[in-house]
């Protein structure tokens, strides 16, 4: 399992990502339930891992910083042209809204600019955070307990705090990230054993689920401990499903989009908005079915987009080195002694 890709897990990432997508129109009132963020983040806390300081800011410079300045001056142009074309001038438009980023936010406030990309923020913000609390405390299950605090200190006191890079965000969604690092690839091996106890975590997962669904809904709670433990047991659930469908042609989108939700995240806004834009313009009002509709078309067009940048641009998307700090700092040390000549 080390070093590989596992298919599955793509697809769970494809389901958390379209989703989102699904999310960001006018749709029923189920797609409000809030799995997409906590399973898009477990499934990319599994194969986050712990290498030298070097290596990592190198990794992270170029796999979540270079993909997000680059998704994020792309919608700024686009804003700018859709701005243009509506009112014929820019006289309007707040140019300064591309500083955006560097400003606080607190609970669901989003970047004026790409609102989708504060999901890049937030999995900034955990993965340092994992790190070092890898390194500070090494042993898992005080990792977990020290990431349980810091989560409920999240949901509790700095959610309504304005805070940089999404932390707020962050930190209310770090035990699935966290989980998911710590216990992601042990339960994957225990999914895939073939032994008959294989199927506990299934069981277990549908207990939580179900039991912590039946208390929110028959005692009319809304404890945010229930809603976390029904989380997790969806989860597991969703990992079998998957782990059992994913040959299925028909989930190959989910798949696809998986592998790919940076460039989900960075584009989706865009066609969404243009849709919009030409549903209002023909209907008057955007209801559930052009929602749907809305969405579709949008992981329409999202795929030949995906292909194109993959073939293109790959390293601007994170799927290759552009900024080798190694090369710069080989550069930098001759740069004397090329002054000196």
């Amino acid at each position: 399992m080390a070093g590989k890709r596992i298919d599955y897990i793509d697809y769970l990432k494809g389901l958390s990502i379209t989703w989102v997508v699904w999310f960001h129109t006018t749709h029923p009132w189920f797609v409000d339930f809030g799995f997409r963020i906590p399973l898009f983040f477990f499934a990319s806390g599994i194969f986050f891992k712990i290498v030298p300081i070097k290596t990592y800011i190198q990794k992270k410079t170029n796999q979540l910083l270079v993909p997000f300045v680059f998704f994020y001056l792309l919608y700024y142009i686009y804003l700018i042209g859709q701005n243009y074309l509506a009112d014929h001038s820019l006289k309007q438009f707040d140019f300064g809204c591309i500083w955006e980023v560097f400003e606080l936010h607190r609970q669901n406030y989003n970047f004026t600019v790409n609102p989708p990309l504060w999901f890049i923020c937030a999995l900034f913000c955990q993965q340092v955070m994992t790190y070092l609390l890898v390194k500070i405390f090494r042993r898992r299950w005080l990792i977990t307990i020290v990431a349980i605090i810091l989560t409920y200190i999240g949901v509790k006191y700095v959610w309504d705090l304005y805070t940089p890079l999404m932390l707020g965000r962050a930190l209310r969604y770090l035990i699935y990230y966290i989980m998911g690092h710590e216990f992601g690839k042990q339960l994957l091996g225990v999914v895939e054993n073939g032994k008959r106890s294989s199927y506990y975590p299934l069981y277990a997962g549908t207990l939580l689920f179900a039991g912590a669904w039946a208390l929110r809904k028959n005692l009319l709670l809304n404890d945010t401990l229930l809603t976390y433990i029904e989380t997790f047991g969806l989860i597991v659930v969703l990992i079998y499903f998957f782990k059992w469908i994913h040959r299925f042609r028909l989930a190959y989108p989910f798949w696809f989009f998986g592998r790919n939700s940076y460039i989900v995240l960075g584009v989706s806004e865009i066609y969404q908005t243009i849709f919009m834009i030409i549903a209002l313009h023909l209907f008057g009002e955007i209801n559930i079915p052009i929602g749907f509709i809305q969405t579709l078309c949008t992981l329409i067009l999202l795929w030949p987009t995906i292909k194109i940048l993959n073939r293109k641009i790959p390293k601007l998307i994170g799927k290759g080195v552009l900024i080798d700090y190694s090369y710069l700092k080989k550069r930098f040390l001759l740069l004397p002694s090329f002054l000196s000549k």
